[in-house]
Order: structure tokens, then C-alpha cells, then sequence
């Protein structure tokens, strides 16, 4: 979809600029129907809720693409961005930035490009991978110029092996989503970090809903050893600092009665992977 196209949508809000940023992201990667990726974050939740909770929404989209810890691998995915409107960020080289005018004012949504592993090459290993340049010199003196890159997921290769996506569709344009159980290998490492709230109520929410397959989490645990350290080490987040999650979860939900992190634990029980992992 081109700036032309999106300048005539009405967009009356934040959550409408947001959905209006998946939709066109979302209509760039249908040209590429071969292509391994998927939505991850904040989308799933937001998309997927079975509760009567309102969600509050996400702000960006974040692309997972299974192949892109290779060198270029997506240049044709970042070029068709660029060709559709999207802007590099200067500050950011794996994010892609875009203009939304929302009433009568511009706001500037982001979207974030990821890969699942990181790379075992001396030369290129670290959190980034180089992709598509674009000739731009990053200082006045300098022959290097900037690039866009990937940044990594870690671990994250499993939502792909196992299949925890599926294809879903905002506004008739579809694309691939990951799933409340594939949310949840990837959020309840980072739930405990500061600065992370909203990552502890999407993991709460997809319980509540029963979205969230413990059996199958515990199918994966007794398959993955980081997913059976991290589930474990999650369970005993909830037991020793489940006010810190009940906090997090309650900023974003004053209906829970009940205390969130016990829920949980209740939940992972039922699979009996809350003690000891998946052993």
C-alpha cells in the first residue's frame, strides 16, 4: 500500500494508527507468499483475546522472519517496505518507520525486524545482521555506510519448528501471527524484567482465556531444555515475587480478584510442570 492510498484512511486514534501500521505491513509481506515469518509481541494478545478484558493494544509490529540471520536474506522484503512508504530509523538500523496522521497530527509508528538465532560466524556474530544498504554514509568522514539490520530473538526458531503461528487477518489482508502459546515461550523470560509490565498481563490474559496449552508447553519443555529451565524458572517468579506480577498484571486490569500469579501457577499445575520443569 502506497503513502497515497494510506493519506485517505481516517484514522481517529492511536489503537487506529496502529492497526492501520499492521495492515500495511501486512499487504508489503503478501508479495512475498514463500516467505517464513510471523507477527510476534503484542498482536497476539491483542488479536487473540477471548476474555472480556479489554486489551490496552500495541504500538508497533514486530517481524520475525526464520531465515534473516543470514546476510541480505531479506533485502527484497526491507526493499518493498521502503517502496511502500516506510522510512529507515537513523537511530535504530533494524526498525522501519512510518508516518500516520491521526486527526490532524502526525505520529510515527515503528516496526522491528527480528531473527531466531544468533550467529556462530567470528566475522558477523553478535545481535545483528547486516542486510540491505542503503548508501547513506553515517558520518561526514566516513566511507561506511548505513545498512539495515535484523536484531536477534534468541531461541525464538521454535515458534517456526513447532508451528506456533497461524494465519489470521485484519482488515481482509491476511498474514501470519504467532500463537498465545508461542507468546508465552517468548515473553515469560523477559515478563520479569523491569520495565516489562504489559508482558506479565498478555501472559495472564492468555491463560484466562484458556488460549494458552500447558500439555503442549510441557510437549515442548521435555523437548527443549531452555524452554524446561525457563518454565521453571518462571513457576518460581510467580511463588517468590507474585506481588511484583500481580502489580504488573493490575496496571493494566483492576477486574482480577484473585491474585494473577497464583492463576497461573494453578494453570501449570494442571500439566504438573510447575515444580520441577518438564522432568
Amino acid at each position: 500500500m502506497n503513502q497515497a492510498v494510506s493519506a485517505h484512511r481516517m484514522l481517529n486514534s492511536i489503537e487506529d494508527g496502529s492497526k492501520a501500521l499492521l495492515k500495511d505491513a501486512a499487504t508489503v509481506l503478501l508479495k512475498f507468499p514463500e516467505l517464513n515469518y510471523m507477527v510476534i509481541g503484542g498482536w497476539c494478545p491483542v488479536l487473540r483475546n477471548k476474555t472480556k478484558i479489554r486489551h490496552p493494544g500495541t504500538l508497533d509490529v514486530d517481524l520475525l522472519f526464520r531465515d534473516s540471520y543470514r546476510t541480505g536474506n531479506i533485502n527484497g522484503v526491507i526493499s518493498s517496505f521502503l517502496e511502500a512508504g516506510f522510512c529507515p530509523s537513523a537511530k535504530h538500523p533494524f526498525q522501519l518507520m512510518k508516518s500516520q496522521t491521526i486527526k490532524d497530527k502526525n505520529f510515527i509508528f515503528n516496526i522491528d525486524l527480528l531473527h531466531p538465532n544468533m550467529i556462530n560466524d567470528k566475522k558477523t556474530f553478535g545481535l545483528f545482521v547486516d542486510h540491505l544498504d542503503l548508501d547513506v554514509p553515517l558520518g561526514n568522514n566516513e566511507i561506511e555506510t548505513r545498512r539495515m539490520k535484523s536484531i536477534v530473538l534468541p531461541n525464538s526458531d521454535v515458534l517456526f519448528s513447532e508451528g506456533l503461528f497461524s494465519r489470521e487477518s485484519i482488515e481482509s489482508v491476511e498474514f501470519n501471527l504467532v500463537s498465545f502459546d508461542g507468546m508465552f515461550v517468548t515473553k515469560m523470560d523477559s515478563c520479569q524484567k523491569q520495565k516489562r509490565a504489559r508482558d506479565s498481563f498478555d501472559i495472564y490474559l492468555g491463560f484466562l482465556g484458556k488460549c494458552i496449552d500447558v500439555f503442549r508447553l510441557k510437549n515442548l519443555a521435555e523437548k527443549d531444555e531452555r524452554i524446561s529451565s525457563s518454565i521453571y524458572a518462571f513457576s518460581s517468579y510467580l511463588r517468590n515475587k507474585s506481588a511484583e506480577f500481580n502489580d504488573n498484571v493490575k496496571m493494566f486490569c483492576d477486574q482480577c480478584n484473585d491474585s494473577p500469579a497464583n492463576f497461573v501457577l494453578r494453570c501449570l499445575d494442571e500439566a504438573k510442570i510447575s515444580q520441577s520443569g518438564a522432568k
